[in-house]
């Protein structure tokens, strides 16, 4: 079918233009290609009437010059390695572009649900966001997702739950390689210890089918040894003291999927993950461990990807730049966590 990418316009004096183009582009670099956008848009476009009607299949962006808050988000053939960093750290680029000194710039997680909410700010909520009844109603929206515990196959070897030991053949990340994994799951229990769980599922659908349920169905299976960056797409860290869990995806949420999330984790705080993998990382406290071998003088520890991997992947210098800074400066997990130790034999 092709992608298509909706364009949204609101003016300043609160209409809203609408146009949808397939194959279209799905950011704005300056001033003048925004102009050019808006322009196209009264030419070509129509006028939202309610709801816009765009066929948002894929992609689009939002521009609202009554408030100057620009939104952009992108279908998922467009979303390299290190995914959600490389949003992040497009958005910092962009918003420093000549002609954006004054706006608001931003990747667009919510997708095209937050497209249209920036656009026409009065359009009603979804009924799981209402408040009253909400978790019951979340339960029913939600189609059943189960756990989806990432392959074994050939790698793994065994759980030694008293000494918290996973044997592994060959390589501490030949996980990596076989398990085929999407999503990496790290549960921080009452007494800090820390442990991981890789799945073939995306994470924001699975959480708000399973709820607080989730740990408890995940300790039933043996862990799994921390994941790569470039190994995953999606992630959560659930600390079970705190009770907060924290996300991350490469694919856009619709804010009314977030709500029910919070509608079935009750009393928890929920946050969208800044930075993905390197996010992740640091909400654990193996960020700051790490984060000495990630420079591009010095060899990876293979958790992170390397800039030279970055450039294989198609990123430019200074995202690269703005990416790197970011992960030496994310707050980092203060307590002293005990994660699983992973012990490799028939080493290569």
């Amino acid at each position: 079918m092709g992608c298509w990418t909706a364009f949204l316009v609101r003016l300043e004096d609160g209409s809203s233009w609408e146009l949808d183009e397939k194959y279209g582009r799905w950011h704005l670099t300056g001033a003048d290609d925004r102009a050019g956008l808006v322009e196209r848009v009264l030419t070509d476009g129509r006028p939202v009437d309610g709801a816009p009607k765009t066929a948002r299949s894929c992609q689009g962006l939002a521009v609202d010059l009554a408030t100057r808050r620009y939104r952009f988000y992108s279908c998922a053939l467009n979303v390299p390695r290190a995914g959600v960093s490389h949003r992040e750290s497009m958005a910092l680029h962009l918003a420093a572009e000549p002609g954006w000194e004054d706006w608001d710039v931003a990747y667009a997680w919510g997708g095209d649900e937050e497209l249209c909410r920036l656009i026409v700010p009065g359009l009603p909520p979804r009924p799981a966001e209402a408040g009253e009844g909400a978790e019951a109603e979340a339960a029913a929206q939600v189609p059943a997702v189960e756990v989806n515990l990432a392959s074994r196959e050939y790698w793994f070897v065994d759980w030694t739950p008293d000494d918290r030991r996973i044997t592994v053949r060959h390589d501490e990340l030949i996980a990596d390689l076989f398990a085929h994994a999407t999503c990496l799951i790290s549960v921080v229990a009452a007494d800090a210890t820390l442990t991981h769980w890789q799945l073939v599922n995306s994470v924001v659908p699975l959480l708000a089918h399973q709820g607080e349920a989730l740990p408890r169905t995940l300790a039933a299976s043996a862990p799994f040894p921390l994941a790569a960056e470039d190994a995953v797409t999606d992630g959560a860290v659930i600390d079970l003291r705190e009770r907060r869990l924290r996300y991350w995806t490469t694919d856009p949420v619709p804010p009314g999927l977030v709500a029910r999330v919070g509608a079935v984790w009750p009393g928890w705080q929920v946050e969208r993950l800044a930075w993905g993998h390197l996010g992740h990382l640091a909400a654990i406290g193996e960020h700051q461990d790490r984060q000495q071998h990630q420079d591009q003088h010095q060899d990876s520890d293979g958790l992170s990807m390397t800039d030279a991997e970055l450039r294989e992947a198609c990123w430019d210098e200074e995202l690269i730049a703005l990416r790197n800074r970011a992960r030496d400066t994310l707050p980092t997990e203060p307590r002293r966590l005990l994660p699983p130790r992973v012990r490799v034999i028939d080493r290569h």
